[in-house]
């Protein structure tokens, strides 16, 4: 039965709309993360110095912003808007996690860098791909 439905959705949203709900998700996760983060990691290195540059809430709104519009546009025919600045609030996290490595406030940060810009990358060349034909 679920696979039944997972079809049909994929039937109604392409592979396009697949990869942009799989981003809605996961972007969604990530502002859920900040907005609400376990107790257990606000005092990382990381959470220590994403809440000096502004409220964890705050950083999570791109993240919210992100999903919401995967998620619209998975069901919509023009959906490079998402794919871009899905792409670009990555790199941006990289910018920030690289800033932070280099002041020493996050050890290891090029990993975090490294994740997020091949990220990114692969969401780009996604949204370069066509859908393939639908069968009827």
């Amino acid at each position: 039965m679920i696979r039944r439905r997972l079809r049909a959705l994929e039937r109604l949203v392409g592979f396009r709309g697949s990869v942009l709900l799989f981003l809605a998700l996961w972007s969604g996760g990530q502002a859920v993360r900040l907005a609400w983060p376990d107790p257990a990691v606000i005092s990382t290195p990381s959470y220590l110095y994403l809440a000096s540059l502004a409220p964890l809430w705050v950083l999570s709104i791109p993240w919210s912003v992100c999903a919401v519009l995967c998620g619209v546009q998975a069901f919509t025919v023009t959906d490079w808007v998402a794919f871009a600045l899905t792409s670009g609030v990555l790199v941006a996290w990289a910018v920030i996690y690289l800033i932070g490595g280099i002041q020493g406030a996050i050890p290891q940060a090029y990993w975090s860098c490294i994740v997020q810009v091949t990220v990114a990358g692969l969401i780009l060349r996604l949204s370069r791909w066509p859908d393939p034909p639908r069968d009827t």
